[in-house]
């Protein structure tokens, strides 16, 4: 069986018949990034999507082994990415717990107040009731009121930025329940369940029917920023003062400063596939980015060794894979051929709907043994001297192109000349 078995459900399957389609990320306002409580996002500025980038970068992407397809072999956002461009968590206790009862009756222990039936739905509650009850600190807050304004502002966070959904203007309650405890937050791995919800944002969008996506856009922009320099921003370089003062870090903030132009090349679909198509050399992609001078002198911390664990994303329903030996080239080894990759479509299947007796953390006791244990699950190598780029003719390459049916995909006869016109 091949491993891309999910080709003919895939949006590439309706692009090669002529068809378009433009995804849109789910937007937040900046107010709720100014009122969390995620220590670096607070200082966060706003950034425009691309949507024409990400639909492109949706299109390369493979739910079968959670990585993109370029011709230069698989890409993907890692734990790794995580750390440096959100600075969250990638390492701690995996974020699950009770999902169903009466939760928002919780709202009034934790909260302070029982939200009005007319902002609750199930136990989700509304985002703009939430702004409106929490949007200015009283002068002579208590330390409990300036708790669940904390609370209140890391959930909109939470919804609104790290993980937006379908419901993108409601909060599911199963959340506030893990900020009880404001001491105990940063012990939750916030990293891996962002990072588990952007993929199962991008399995759901190869479908070509879909026309908006969930998921931590910032950071897949971002990403994809960081590494493809073909369609990057120019900016200017930060100053000594400026990198003292770290104002480059995490890394999502540099995207937010100076700019001399903010798109590169193309500017349409056809045209992004086209400049995918063209990722060989060293100038258009970068296998460590992070490793180049001008990146790592903003860099601050030590990267946490979970960043290349080979385990499993949890973000209490949902399940996604860290397929890390697939990228090793991310982590300055040579790739070789990886493992299949683990099948988890049936664990696709598996949300909150209808789950109203699901204890997530027994139900999922296996997977978070295997997170548990992540320390043994390191990927290691032998570094490349380089770039990190393969020959057609190398063992892996010549596996790879013979894999995937997207790695040449558009490469067409319609599309040639797109291509002399970037």
């Amino acid at each position: 069986m091949s491993v891309l078995r999910l080709q003919e459900k895939h949006v590439t399957k309706y692009v090669w018949e002529g068809n378009e389609r433009l995804l849109r990320p789910r937007r937040h306002a900046s107010w709720l990034i100014d009122h969390s409580g995620f220590g670096h996002l607070l200082k966060f500025k706003h950034i425009d999507f691309n949507h024409v980038l990400i639909t492109a970068l949706v299109e390369r992407w493979r739910t079968e082994t959670h990585t993109f397809h370029f011709p230069l072999g698989e890409t993907t956002v890692t734990l790794e990415d995580v750390e440096l461009i959100l600075g969250l968590s990638i390492d701690g206790q995996a974020v699950t717990g009770i999902t169903s009862g009466d939760l928002v009756s919780f709202c009034e222990q934790l909260l302070g107040f029982i939200p009005p039936s007319t902002t609750v739905k199930g136990n989700a509650i509304k985002l703009s009731w939430l702004n409106n009850t929490f949007q200015e600190l009283p002068h002579n807050a208590t330390d409990d009121v300036i708790a669940q304004h904390t609370q209140a502002h890391i959930l909109t966070l939470i919804r609104s930025v790290l993980m937006p959904g379908s419901s993108g203007s409601k909060v599911h309650v199963m959340y506030l329940l893990l900020l009880a405890d404001l001491n105990n937050v940063r012990n939750y791995n916030w990293g891996s369940a962002v990072l588990a919800s952007l993929y199962r944002a991008l399995d759901h969008r190869i479908d070509f029917n879909q026309d908006n996506i969930g998921g931590c856009a910032l950071l897949l922009q971002c990403w994809a920023w960081e590494r493809l320099t073909c369609i990057s921003p120019q900016l200017q370089p930060l100053t000594d003062e400026e990198v003292q003062q770290g104002v480059g870090f995490p890394l999502e903030k540099r995207w937010t400063q100076r700019m001399h132009r903010t798109h590169i090349g193309g500017t349409t679909i056809p045209q992004i596939r086209a400049m995918f198509d063209g990722t060989k050399a060293k100038e258009v992609f970068l296998w460590t980015p992070y490793r180049v001078d001008y990146v790592r002198r903003l860099i601050t911390i030590e990267v946490f060794p979970t960043a290349r664990a080979v385990v499993p994303l949890i973000c209490f329903a949902t399940i996604e894979f860290h397929q890390v030996d697939r990228v090793m080239r991310q982590f300055g080894f040579r790739q070789s051929i990886p493992s299949e990759p683990f099948n988890l479509d049936q664990l696709h299947k598996e949300d909150m709907r209808g789950r109203t007796d699901r204890y997530w953390p027994q139900y999922h006791v296996a997977w978070i043994a295997m997170w548990n244990d992540r320390h043994n699950h390191l990927i290691y190598g032998n570094q490349f001297n380089g770039n990190g780029h393969l020959h057609d003719k190398s063992t892996y390459m010549q596996w790879y192109i013979n894999l995937s049916t997207t790695s040449r995909l558009y490469t067409h006869p319609k599309l040639t000349h797109i291509l002399k016109t970037i």
